[in-house]
């Protein structure tokens, strides 16, 4: 009890409020809404009707603009593109907000956090119609200056050219934000980013070619592997492609430039602008002087001078040749390059366009035998640009080569190739010719991320095509003989726009003709379907000072805020329900259930490991239709430092539980543990796909923290906007340890653009042998009265110290022969058991061919918190793969919890086997090991970290999660300390084994 008193001493210390005292239900400010304020508008359509089938029509309602049109396929890949977006805006931390995924689970080439920046200029396209404007403005700030923006290898699989994530891959980072600000009408945020959209900008630079005026890049690295002008450019690697100048950067460059330069104007910075609007200008002309054929009449990619000494454009036609209309580059009189969309022997196709002509020697060369050929498939991600890119010039110019009907035929045919199986459905690429898609790997491909289809409905076929002034234009590219449709408030500029057509007013029964309203308000109207300019009042203020954390969620899989539940079952995880990913089905898999646990009732709860003011919890409950449901009832409870209590003062939407979201909100407590106990429905178990712990954060500041040693360092930053006042940081510590202010104290006026720094010693326990590990910290800030912010958490870290675990269960030096106590068990068949011999300060094991011995000793672990070291003897040393020490706890040949380390390699990892199968536990660690070093694993209830003692010193490696595979004394049973020895061929022997418990 006397650690508990200290615990909460140290809440009083930190939060000025005693933790088991919420304020009165009187005096709590009212919780904030879930979801954005739709706001005054038409009410045309019944959205519930439109919605049915999709899970949490509510987030829907308050975001999307509402479709209504005469083809049926359209209309249902609208709103099944709309669950798409939806399932994709992922919450990552309090520090970098949302993203926007691409993959459902990350490749290893992602960045971190999980992004991948090839299709974020689409991802900001569609998502900027969205009335939440902060997965949007999260996701731009994260690639900009984010964890986007950070250094990356310059490796191969990484894009060797490059040296940060944001430049992995080729994008138009500036003109989707200003496209976004177009229909935002938020000029603060999108200024605000003009220096890192400056940068951005520039660090292109060293793929510039002076002599050509243009940029250069690798078809791979433009996400199109593959590609004809790969096979054409590279043949040894088609995969890559031979660098060369391209109309995809340079058209990505030109829009960006552009758009630089308008935004640098908005700010009133006209020198910047001028500059910009040169290097525009430049890029024009070198791409019409050296990437157009007007014999051949199209954009073509150009060979860099190092491939091909004559610098010839490709012999293929490929669907990027018409990426400059995208961003409004190409000049008047190119615009034959059209017939090409259109002709058979071009990209036309029943369910295309196609990435490259029919008429190349390299169409779909390969493209069904693997993935990812873009030199035929119907690829979304370029039918994407392409669309736009037609879509602005039947806006932009006059011409007669390809009209609105030709718009609405591909868009159609876009529409149908997005289904399976009879229902709406987008994967990575299709087959042009047949309704099948091509690319669709299970668990990967599903609802992929890559494209956008409802700004092409949007902007292109309703036509709606956002202004910088205070107007809006409908310009509809429907086809002529459509008696009706409807696009039902619209987020324009913080405003609702609706736009109507009915030919003649009996179907919606506002009058005949194209009508467009502003916030339920008619503002413009014609006979006959045309362009129509609408006023629309000055733009509304974004919201952008209130920006809640949730203070749940954990990306990362490990560390705090960590999740824990009373079962769960075999193929769930308990760390799904706190990934910040929000799936209502089945594929890809990611929640937690309690399907077929014992228990009466069962818990879900998460440990934020610091004392952490709550006031707002939410959980998503997953119903499979069958064996799981929504939960019958449930009960919010919170830690008090001694035991579980009920949260007093709840107030519950919907006031039942249901399969969606679940809201509780009660006056604010301080807590570090809080938990939902379920009780399970007739027949049935729980599930629930994402829990949150929603609090308070004001926008405009940023708090991180860092820790050197057991100093941890708080600086507050504000952004912009007006003095931050009054400004109080404290640190939230493990509860039991201290945190010592250091330096600076009082309240200072933080004015924008400055900072304010503070620092703490922080200590364990007193009389208290911490266990090795990273102990969470974590900053918190109030200022302006009322504002607050708080960092994502920083670590302090304990090294291992074995003497720490008093009891001693296992010690072998090996002086003698003690093999009689030790079982050698042969994990694969494929592989010799060893012939052991121990004595003389060795346990040594050999074989003339490959061997593997999984070794269990005397004695097993008598609690969850134990280590097991072992001390490195010597190596067989004959340059195989396999030259490897294992260490931790030994059941049988099927189950085994381990670390690794590979003598070849250099590398150490984790293997934890249980009934015969591996847990998933990836990443490995540099390590060499040398006699005498020493290699340990230490279990932590549901954890396991690998250590090692090199040069004096213990080194934290590796750590994972292994639910209650050693948990309680039922799950121990047979488990030995124990370690194990393979090899490709020769000797290997370790000097000792430790095993300890506390």
């Amino acid at each position: 009890m006397r650690r508990t008193a200290a615990a909460f001493a140290m809440l009083v210390v930190l939060f000025a409020q005693p933790a088991l005292t919420p304020a009165p239900a009187s005096a709590a400010p009212a919780p904030p809404p879930v979801y954005p304020e739709v706001g005054r508008g038409t009410a045309v359509l019944d959205h519930r009707a439109l919605l049915s089938g999709y899970a949490e029509p509510e987030w829907y309602e308050a975001n999307i603009p509402f479709l209504e049109v005469p083809d049926q396929e359209i209309q249902d890949v609208y709103y099944y593109r709309w669950s798409t977006y939806k399932r994709h805006i992922r919450y990552t931390d309090s520090a970098t907000g949302h993203i926007i995924t691409e993959f459902h689970n990350a490749p290893g080439y992602a960045a971190p956090l999980g992004g991948i920046v090839a299709a974020a200029g689409h991802h900001v396209y569609e998502g900027r119609w969205l009335r939440d404007t902060r997965p949007v403005d999260d996701y731009l700030t994260y690639w900009l200056r984010g964890p986007g923006a950070s250094a990356k290898p310059r490796e191969e699989y990484v894009n060797k050219d490059t040296d940060d994530w944001a430049h992995e891959y080729s994008w138009w980072a500036a003109d989707a934000a200003y496209q976004r600000y177009l229909v935002t009408g938020d000029a603060s945020f999108v200024e605000d980013l003009l220096p890192d959209l400056v940068r951005q900008y520039d660090k292109w630079g060293g793929q510039y070619d002076e002599k050509l005026g243009l940029y250069w890049s690798v078809p791979v690295w433009d996400a199109m592997e593959y590609t004809a002008s790969s096979y054409e450019s590279d043949p040894a690697n088609p995969y890559h492609g031979g660098a060369g100048y391209r109309p995809t950067l340079n058209a990505y460059q030109y829009g960006d430039a552009r758009a630089i330069a308008a935004i640098a104007r908005m700010r009133g910075d006209g020198a910047l602008a001028r500059t910009f609007e040169q290097r525009a200008a430049s890029l024009k002309d070198a791409l019409h002087r050296h990437l157009w054929d007007p014999e051949r009449r199209f954009f073509y990619h150009k060979a860099r001078a190092d491939l091909d000494p004559r610098q010839r454009l490709v012999s293929t036609r490929e669907q990027i040749g018409f990426v400059p209309w995208a961003f409004g580059m190409a000049r008047p009189g190119t615009e034959q390059a059209w017939k090409q969309l259109l002709d058979p022997q071009g990209f036309a196709a029943p369910y295309g366009p196609t990435t490259a002509e029919r008429r190349s020697p390299f169409f779909m060369r390969d493209a069904l035998s693997g993935c990812c050929r873009w030199n035929g498939p119907s690829w979304p991600y370029s039918t994407s640009t392409t669309l736009t890119a037609l879509a602005n010039l039947l806006n932009d110019r006059d011409q007669d080569v390809v009209t609105a009907a030709d718009y609405y035929k591909v868009l159609r045919g876009y529409a149908l190739t997005q289904y399976k199986d009879g229902r709406p459905y987008v994967a990575e690429a299709h087959h042009p010719d047949e309704p099948r898609w091509i690319y669709d790997g299970r668990g990967h491909s599903e609802h992929y991320n890559h494209s956008t289809f409802n700004d092409l409905v949007i902007s292109g076929l309703i036509g709606l095509r956002p202004q910088p002034d205070g107007t809006v234009v409908v310009n509809p590219l429907v086809p002529a003989g459509w008696e009706y449709f409807a696009l039902e408030n619209v987020p324009y500029h913080g405003h609702n726009v609706t736009v109507l057509w009915d030919r003649d007013g009996t179907r919606y029964g506002q009058g005949k003709g194209l009508r467009v309203y502003v916030d339920g308000r008619p503002a413009a109207t014609r006979p006959a379907l045309g362009e129509l300019t609408a006023r629309v009042p000055a733009a509304v203020a974004s919201g952008r000072s209130t920006r809640p954390v949730n203070d749940a969620a954990n990306p990362y899989g490990t560390g705090y805020p960590k999740p824990f539940a009373s079962y769960t079952n075999g193929i769930d995880d308990v760390w799904d329900a706190v990934d910040g990913r929000i799936f209502y089905d089945d594929i890809p898999h990611s929640r937690w259930t309690n399907y077929r646990s014992p228990n009466p009732e069962d818990h879900l709860g998460v440990d934020f490991g610091v004392p952490t003011q709550v006031s707002d919890v939410r959980f998503h409950a997953y119903d499979d239709g069958g064996g799981v449901r929504a939960p019958a009832s449930y009960r919010l409870e919170f830690w008090d430092g001694a035991a579980w209590r009920e949260v007093p003062g709840q107030a519950r939407t919907p006031r039942e539980p249901r399969a969606a979201l679940n809201r509780v909100t009660f006056p604010a407590l301080t807590t570090t543990r809080v938990r939902l106990v379920f009780g399970n429905p007739p027949g049935a178990y729980v599930g629930v796909t994402e829990l949150q712990a929603w609090s308070p954060a004001s926008g405009g500041t940023r708090l991180e923290a860092s820790v050197t040693g057991h100093t941890v360092t708080a600086t507050f930053a504000r952004d912009g906007g007006r003095p931050a006042t009054g400004l109080k940081v404290v640190l939230a510590v493990p509860p039991g340890w201290a945190a010592e202010p250091l330096g600076r104290t009082g309240t200072p006026v933080v004015r924008p653009g400055g900072t304010f720094e503070a620092r703490w010693r922080v200590t364990p326990p007193p009389g208290a042998s911490p266990r090795p590990g990273l102990y969470p910290v974590r900053a918190l800030a109030t200022y302006d009265r009322s504002a607050r912010a708080a960092s994502t958490y920083a670590h302090v870290e304990v090294a291992l110290d074995p003497a720490a675990y008093a009891n001693v269960e296992a010690q072998d030096a090996f002086t003698a022969d003690t093999s009689a106590g030790y079982t050698v068990h042969q994990p694969f068949d494929g592989e010799a058991r060893p012939a052991i011999a121990a004595g003389g300060g060795r346990f040594a094991g050999s074989a003339a061919q490959p061997f593997f011995g999984m070794v269990a000793g005397p004695a097993g672990p008598s609690s969850a918190d134990a280590v097991s070291v072992v001390t490195a003897g010597s190596f067989a040393g004959t340059g195989g793969p396999e030259d490897s020490v294992f260490v931790g706890w030994v059941k049988d040949r099927d189950n085994y919890v381990t670390a690794w380390y590979n003598h070849t390699r250099k590398q150490s990892g984790i293997n934890v086997r249980a009934g015969g199968r591996f847990l998933d536990t990836p990443g490995d660690a540099a390590l060499s090991l040398q006699p005498g070093d020493r290699f340990a694993l230490v279990l932590s209830g549901d954890t396991i970290t690998s250590f090692a003692l090199t040069g004096g010193q213990w080194r934290r490696l590796r750590t994972a999660g292994i639910g209650g595979t050693l948990a309680t004394p039922q799950a121990r049973e047979g488990y030995r300390y124990g370690f194990g020895l393979r090899g490709s061929s020769g000797t290997i022997a370790i000097a000792g084994l430790e095993g300890r418990a506390a």
